[in-house]
C-alpha cells in the first residue's frame, strides 16, 4: 500500500495560508517557464505525483489542460472529489500510461524524492522524458536539502510533526542536474526561506524577507528549488 494511502488528510498537513503561498511561487514557476518555451499557446501539461490536485486545479484555472498522476488511489479519489473539473489517473511515475510524446510539459513537485531508491527516480525520470514532447520540457521542483538546516529538519522533526514524510526520503541535490543532464538542464532556481509552520499574521513579512534573500548568495540556502530540463532532441 503506498504511504500516501494511510494519510488521513493530506489537505490539513500544512496551513492553507503557507499552502497557498508555496503554491503561488510554484505554478508563477511553471507559468515563466512555459512562456518561454511555448509564448502564449495552448500546451499539454502532466502533473507527475499530484496528490490532492492543488496545482492541477490552479493551472486549468489558468486555462492549460493538464492531467495529474499520482500512485495512491486514496489521494486520487480525494482529488477527483475536491477538483470535479480535472482528469486525475492513479499511476506509479515507474511505468505511466501515456504513449511517447504525449505532453508539452511534464512537472514533478515534490514528489521524486518519495521513490525508493536513486535508481527508482532515474527510472520515473525516464518515464518523464519518455511521454514529453521532443522540443518540450520537464520542471522539477524539490527540497534543498543542500542546506544543512533544512536537511535535519525534513529528516528529524518534519516526519515526526506531519504524515507526509516518513524520514527516509530521498532527496535530491540541486547539482544533481547539472551533473547527471548537463546537456539539458537551466540554471537552479532557489527561493524561500518561510517556515512551514509560520502564522498567517506574519506571512506578509516573511513574503518580503524571501524576495530579499532570494537575490543575495544566500538563496542557495533556501528551502525550495526547481530546475527546468529542455529536449530539443530525443535525448536524457
Amino acid at each position: 500500500m503506498n504511504h500516501f494511502d494511510y494519510i488521513d488528510d493530506y489537505d490539513e498537513e500544512i496551513p492553507l495560508h503557507l499552502r497557498d503561498y508555496f503554491m503561488e511561487r510554484k505554478i508563477g514557476y511553471i507559468r515563466a517557464r512555459i512562456l518561454e518555451n511555448y509564448g502564449n499557446a495552448s500546451c499539454s501539461l502532466l502533473d507527475a505525483g499530484c496528490g490532492t490536485g492543488w496545482h492541477v486545479a490552479a493551472l486549468i484555472d489558468a486555462g492549460y489542460d493538464v492531467t495529474g498522476i499520482d500512485a495512491s488511489e486514496r489521494q486520487i479519489a480525494h482529488a477527483r472529489l475536491t477538483h470535479p473539473q480535472c482528469k486525475f489517473i492513479c499511476s506509479s511515475m515507474l511505468s505511466l500510461p501515456f504513449p511517447d510524446g504525449s505532453f508539452d510539459v511534464v512537472y514533478a513537485i515534490n514528489s521524486l524524492h518519495h521513490l525508493d531508491s536513486p535508481a527508482a527516480q532515474k527510472t520515473a525520470l525516464g518515464e518523464l522524458r519518455r511521454v514529453t514532447k521532443t522540443g518540450g520540457i520537464i520542471i522539477v521542483h524539490e527540497m534543498n536539502t543542500r542546506n544543512p538546516l533544512i536537511r535535519w529538519y525534513l529528516r528529524f522533526l518534519f516526519p515526526r510533526l506531519k504524515s507526509i514524510d516518513a524520514g527516509n526520503e530521498q532527496w535530491i541535490l540541486p547539482s544533481y542536474w547539472e551533473k547527471h543532464y548537463p546537456e539539458v538542464c537551466g540554471p537552479v532556481s532557489y527561493f524561500t526561506f518561510t517556515p512551514d509552520f509560520t502564522p498567517r499574521l506574519l506571512l506578509p513579512f516573511f513574503r518580503m524577507v524571501d524576495r530579499f534573500l532570494e537575490s543575495t548568495l544566500l538563496r542557495f540556502w533556501s528551502a525550495h528549488y526547481a530546475v527546468t530540463l529542455r529536449f530539443e532532441k530525443n535525448t536524457l
